[in-house]
């Protein structure tokens, strides 16, 4: 393999600049990056990293010892760990003990030997301080997981597993028989969840079964001998799917089965399931050691509370005749939601037919008198109006109603539910609009020095949209040949009110919201003209191809097309589907420029006509709760529920998630036309703006004459 004394020579460069090139330092120019980068790879050569590392006397490796990753925690454990060290430039090495002490012994070893920089441990071992003396010496960074040593001489990262125990006594009623499988009772967590119990049951010596080697174990055959038991307690989902199959092939009737559970999109549905967040667990560990090893913080522990519970599901609901009719627009959401309707009709018996088409179709069916709907999905930039034209108020349907807010992020009321101080509508598939990149891009030291030499400012993640524009400008190649990309933005799909809802933030991180005299918006201001006119120019880094909608525009983005994308989250959910994505490793994500970004999605109302108001709110508080949320935006989709983005496992696959909350406090739709509610429906301005923005990137018009021509319509407004 070649050298870097060979590509020196090759490239005409010196040995310096070909090291400072190929080791990602600067103080080199982009003309000399380009020339050296090209050499070496013409010369087959490539950076042995690890040898590097271990070179310097350390490695940037972390080590996790697990029993094993047959359980679902584990795998979690594991799983939110590697996830969260890959992110920080960590790798992890993983040892496998099946809870055995020799083999653990040989994993601290093995991890001394490979000059580790920090250790986790599910430990199997008595005397910890003994044990991990070796790791300790070398002060080394170590945090125990899920079993808490006994003296708590050590940080760990555990569940508050007598909080679990608590809710797990709580099903039985007085007078009940139930038994105890756990782990090994020497084991932290198994002690905690054992003692819990014990304080809130009355349970015996007999009554407890601990299961020392898994399938070699004979603990759940002895909890058949049981045989007027009620209830079996579990402390992990792999025992209760033991003890569920020993009793059916037994042919014995099966207790209740309540059980310690991994958190997951969907439970187990023939058990009660007190759910355990371990990839969460994980995630923070692993967070906490990197600042350890980073910044020499010291050590301290966790508890986490249990993350919810489940119910079985209970035995199907005779099936109604006559099915509810649901009218939605076409989104990720409502096609996840789809394939969870058979979910419904055997829960609550009702058949439900449901219509999905064009936004524009919608709106014109909602509001003809040849239709009658029982449901409705609705944007924010129409609800305001239609809703109390078309909509039920849901607390005459159910005085209860508005508790139900309670579930969902807590400032979604004023554009997704309440008009008038009045409940319409539930919030369904909120969206709001972020900001995308290609991460190979921003972080490509010759393009960070070319970016430098043509501006001279580093090149970042823009936060104000001047900063957006001269990003844009750079990587579009009619305005810089040498781009290795062709366009540095996407425009928005070509329909008037997504061009408005492309124009908008601008003018609101312009500071233009100013209002006429009749309480509508006034587009004659400086700061709307200088908004479009910005616009324009970022128009012109953007392909002018007719796009027909935002997943489209997604495509573009993860197909490598343009540098960077402004799109409502709802539809990034496709980039974990192409294949030539690498979510959070090439694309990245950050807050939309300018911080005032727009809210969209939409809400489930029922319809003031339907002659089954009862069923559709019950079809609204099953479509937008908690029991199938999580599935529902691991498929794609996005739910208002807070609990959703609790789970690691979603917000691993799309990672953009995990500041979704943050993005919707920071978002603004409905007052933006009016700060008070008037009677005009939102969505036909938003068209009417669009239109002549449309327009005016056309040539057709001045941005003078586009803003006219949409302030006669505002000012027309009573």
């Amino acid at each position: 393999m070649a050298t870097i004394k060979d590509i020196a020579k090759a490239a005409g460069v010196s040995h310096g600049t070909v090291s400072n090139v190929l080791n990602k330092r600067g103080g080199v120019s982009y003309e000399k990056i380009r020339l050296v980068e090209q050499t070496a790879k013409a010369m087959g050569y490539s950076i042995d990293e690890k040898a590097s590392l271990l070179r310097r006397g350390t490695t940037k490796t972390l080590a996790l010892i697990l029993p094993s990753l047959s359980r679902r925690g584990h795998a979690d454990l594991f799983t939110g760990i590697l996830r969260r060290a890959e992110g920080a430039g960590y790798s992890v090495r993983l040892f496998l003990t099946d809870d055995l002490p020799y083999l653990e012994r040989r994993a601290i070893s093995d991890a001394l030997a490979l000059k580790v920089c920090g250790m986790f441990t599910v430990s199997c071992l008595e005397n910890h301080k003994k044990e991990y003396q070796s790791i300790l010496t070398r002060k080394i960074p170590l945090l125990f997981l899920e079993r808490p040593p006994a003296a708590g001489e050590f940080a760990s990262y555990t569940f508050d597993l007598e909080q679990a125990a608590r809710k797990a006594a709580s099903y039985l009623d007085k007078g009940q028989e139930a038994c105890l499988l756990s782990g090994v009772l020497q084991f932290g967590d198994q002690a905690a969840f054992y003692h819990g119990l014990s304080q809130h049951l009355p349970l015996t010596e007999e009554d407890v079964f601990q299961n020392a080697r898994e399938e070699q174990s004979p603990s759940v055959h002895a909890v058949l001998r049981r045989r007027s038991l009620d209830w079996v307690i579990c402390a992990d989902e792999f025992l209760a799917d033991k003890v569920d199959r020993v009793y059916i092939e037994s042919g014995l009737p099966v207790p209740r089965i309540v059980t310690l559970a991994a958190l997951r999109t969907s439970q187990n549905p023939r058990y009660h399931n007190i759910t355990l967040n371990y990839r969460r667990l994980g995630h923070e560990a692993a967070g906490a050691m990197v600042d350890q090893v980073e910044n020499n913080l010291p050590a301290s522990s966790r508890v986490l509370a249990i993350s919810g519970c489940t119910t079985p599901f209970s035995a199907p609901t005779p099936l109604r005749r006559k099915p509810l009719r649901v009218l939605a627009h076409t989104t990720p959401s409502i096609t996840a939601l789809e394939y969870l309707l058979p979910r419904f009709t055997q829960r609550y018996g009702i058949p439900v037919e449901l219509y999905s088409c064009s936004l524009s179709e919608v709106l014109e069916r909602v509001v003809s008198p040849d239709e009658t709907w029982d449901a409705v999905r609705l944007d924010p930039s129409n609800l305001t109006y239609l809703g109390p034209r078309f909509l039920r108020q849901l607390d005459e349907v159910d005085k209860s109603a508005p508790s139900t807010l309670n579930q969902f992020f807590p400032n979604l009321q004023n554009d997704f539910s309440v008009m008038g101080g009045k409940l319409f509508a539930l919030p369904f598939d909120i969206s709001v609009q972020m900001l995308f990149y290609q991460r190979s891009l921003f972080e490509d030291i010759g393009q960070i020095r070319a970016f430098y030499e043509e501006t001279g400012e580093t090149l970042e993640v823009p936060t104000t949209f001047p900063e957006l524009d001269r990003i844009c400008r750079f990587f579009t190649k009619s305005y810089r040949p040498d781009s290795p990309i062709r366009y540095g933005a996407s425009l928005a799909p070509t329909s008037p009110t997504s061009i408005s809802s492309d124009y908008l933030p601008r003018l609101l991180a312009a500071g233009g919201l100013s209002y006429s005299s009749n309480g509508c918006l006034d587009l004659t201001t400086p700061a709307a003209l200088s908004a479009l006119r910005d616009y324009l120019a970022y128009a012109s880094c953007t392909s002018l191809d007719t796009v027909q909608s935002w997943s489209e525009i997604a495509a573009n983005f993860v197909d490598g097309q343009t540098a960077t994308s402004i799109l409502y989250v709802n539809h990034a959910s496709s980039f974990v589907r192409a294949q030539s994505a690498n979510v959070g490793v090439e694309i990245g994500f950050a807050p939309i420029p300018g911080g005032h970004p727009l809210l969209a999605g939409g809400s489930l109302g029922v319809c003031l006509n339907s002659t089954q108001p009862e069923a559709a709110y019950q079809f609204i508080r099953w479509a937008t709760g908690e029991e199938i949320a999580p599935e529902l935006v691991m498929m794609g989709g996005t739910s208002a529920c807070r609990s959703v983005y609790e789970h690691r496992e979603i917000l691993d696959v799309y990672p953009w998630l995990d500041a979704l909350q943050n993005n919707i406090r920071l978002g603004i739709r409905k007052p933006i036309l009016s700060p008070v509610e008037i009677d005009y429906n939102q969505r036909d301005f938003e068209y009417n703006l669009g239109l002549h923005i449309l327009r005016c990137i056309k040539g057709e018009i001045s941005p003078e004459e586009a803003l006219m021509g949409t302030q006669k319509t505002l000012d027309a407004i009573r």
